[in-house]
């Protein structure tokens, strides 16, 4: 088969290849080479299965940092177990069962709550596909195991170096009256309290400057001027021919169609084209420039359309006229002798050959202008088919449209040639108010035409646009949810170390105000030293970002991995949110009572 493919590809009749193509027939696994929707989705839930890591590691990190400053309160217990016995072995698997514990606990939790919240992803999912996915909501026995095996291994690992440090005690002080932090008022930057929350900070910078990025995305992408107007617009597919509708009879039945639809109430124009603009269908051909010094072969992307359509869809029209009902007749001749045939197979395919010698009229737009005929005027140009026959009458401009998005928002503007025809696939209906308030009355519409006749994909403009941007909403939105639970959970740890930082230290704080600091000097410090942290946390969340994000380069648009706007506004959200976690123990330590505490310790 490979030498076959690779003859005709070469050496046939009409060779579409070069010997540096080097064409071939490729085995490949049926998962690799039939994707279907996983395609669609594989990117993004990748990047959201990276971001659930990272909020995996602070979560761990929050709790470790708990744990340690748990562990340091209970020093004086351990003290007492090892003075009566207790091996450090035997001490330090209690502290590993404690914390197993908490992440069994946890993971249990987390698994009640996911039954729950994969079906209203999958409900979300749903919505973005035109046609139901398949997907099995339920947790099947591999996730389920895969869980258990996270929480039992994250217990171990994060639990161990608290439980380590629970048995490093000197047990004389340690057994003294006051001895659990009487000895310990001097502070150690590089203590493992301090990492920990500097890693929880830097890794939700991460999370939060993808989130953004994302979001930004979203934003772009809504924010791109398609070249008409996606407001109160609704669109549906209608197929008469598999139910006997053929030539005259078929065009017949369009023009009766868009009669009744115009005369709804709320109804301006009607009309219907091949493709929907912004679903992702897409219709590219080849023409033969005449006109041009090279006579060149030019690729366009192509739409027929039909009476009305510039109007209905606000396209603006640059030089020349719209299409005239002698153009549609015109068309309507040509195809009941010469039917259209496209490309089987492929989303490109050339026009149908006009049967008469008169050129058919096309509309080209404005990137077709500047591309393939420069300074000379677009009107009455001629171009053909990229094989013309001897008595192809070809192509003939009329009129030069305004640019337009085709297939999606991403994919560039191309050269586009607009052709009349009398029959279409996609109806397109602009009303006054909200497109979607017709839709019973277009089905009746369409059922007193012929109860045979089944219409789809019904959606307005601003929802195909919707479903065609669902992958960018399905990350913007799960990535917004995980870098907030991340910034809170960073949160979290900074005033949870904060707090124990006050009450450890409840005797130096005492004995500072004892001699003279004012209440506001113990309030900046404790809070300069929890912006301290988020500070250095920040920059290093920043470094690590510019490799991270890299891997959303795919799905970014409109901006780049190290956006600055982006890393100044996450930078002052964090530190925002850095100074708000330290207030309240801040505020605590403004409150020390220097006699209460001198007399405790």
């Amino acid at each position: 088969m490979s030498l076959l493919f690779r003859n005709e590809m070469l050496h046939g009749g009409k060779p579409l290849s070069t010997e540096s193509d080097a064409p071939r027939v490729t085995l490949v696994a049926a998962q690799s080479g039939l994707t279907g929707v996983r395609g669609a989705y594989e990117t993004p839930l990748f990047v959201l299965m990276a971001a659930v890591g990272i909020v995996l590691l602070i979560a761990s990190a929050n709790v470790a940092g708990l744990l340690l400053a748990r562990s340091t309160a209970r020093q004086k217990e351990m003290a007492v177990r090892l003075a009566l016995g207790a091996g450090r072995g035997r001490v330090i698997r209690q502290l590993l069962t404690e914390s197993l514990l908490l992440s069994i606990f946890g993971g249990t939790l987390g698994i009640l709550v996911a039954i729950g919240g994969a079906r209203a992803i999958i409900a979300f999912v749903d919505t973005g596909s035109s046609q139901p996915l398949g997907f099995e909501a339920a947790l099947d026995t591999r996730v389920l195991l895969f869980t258990a095996a996270i929480a039992l291994l994250t217990g171990a690992i994060f639990g161990l170096a608290p439980a380590m440090r629970g048995t490093r005690v000197d047990l004389t002080p340690a057994l003294k009256d006051g001895g659990g932090f009487a000895g310990q008022s001097r502070s150690h930057w590089f203590n493992s309290g301090n990492l920990l929350v500097v890693g929880q900070v830097a890794l939700t910078m991460v999370v939060l400057i993808g989130a953004a990025l994302v979001v930004r995305t979203l934003q772009n992408l809504r924010s791109v001027d398609p070249g008409f107007d996606t407001s109160n617009v609704l669109n549906f597919n209608i197929n008469p021919i598999p139910v006997g509708y053929r030539g005259t009879k078929l065009a017949s039945f369009y023009r009766d169609l868009q009669g009744r639809l115009s005369a709804i109430p709320g109804v301006k124009s009607v009309s219907f084209s091949q493709n929907v603009l912004l679903s992702g269908s897409l219709w590219t051909t080849v023409f033969h420039l005449t006109n041009t010094q090279d006579k060149a072969s030019v690729e366009s992307d192509y739409l027929e359309v039909g009476p009305g359509y510039f109007e209905t869809m606000k396209i603006p029209l640059l030089e020349g006229r719209a299409f005239l009902p002698a153009d549609y007749a015109a068309s309507a001749y040509e195809r009941s002798v010469t039917p259209a045939s496209p490309t089987s197979g492929s989303p490109s395919g050339s026009s149908s050959r006009p049967a008469s010698r008169v050129a058919q009229p096309v509309i080209v737009n404005e990137t077709f202008v500047r591309r393939y005929l420069g300074n000379s005027s677009p009107l009455g140009q001629h171009f053909s088919h990229s094989d013309p026959k001897p008595d192809d009458p070809g192509f003939v401009v009329v009129g030069v449209a305004g640019d337009t998005k085709y297939s999606d928002l991403r994919r560039e503007i191309n050269p586009m040639t607009f052709a009349p025809v009398t029959s279409g696939g996609a109806i397109e209906i602009r009303t006054t108010a909200n497109a979607a308030s017709i839709i019973p009355a277009v089905r009746s519409v369409v059922n007193q035409l012929d109860t045979n006749l089944p219409i789809s994909g019904v959606m307005t403009e601003s929802e195909s646009v919707d479903r065609l941007l669902f992958q960018e909403r399905l990350i913007a939105r799960f990535s917004s949810f995980f870098g907030a639970l991340a910034l809170v959970l960073a949160c979290i740890g900074l005033y949870g170390l904060l707090s124990y930082e006050v009450t450890r230290r409840t005797r130096e704080i005492g004995i500072r105000m004892a001699l003279g600091a004012g209440r506001r000097d113990v309030l900046s410090r404790v809070i300069g030293e929890g912006v301290a942290l988020a500070l250095v946390g920040v920059m290093a969340g920043v470094a690590a970002s510019f490799g991270v994000t890299r891997f959303l380069g795919s799905i970014l648009f409109g901006v780049h991995p190290g956006d600055p706007l982006t890393l100044i506004v996450m930078t002052t959200l964090l530190l925002v949110v850095a100074v708000l976690a330290s207030w309240i123990p801040a505020r605590r330590a403004m409150r020390v009572d220097p006699m209460v505490a001198l007399r405790h310790e």
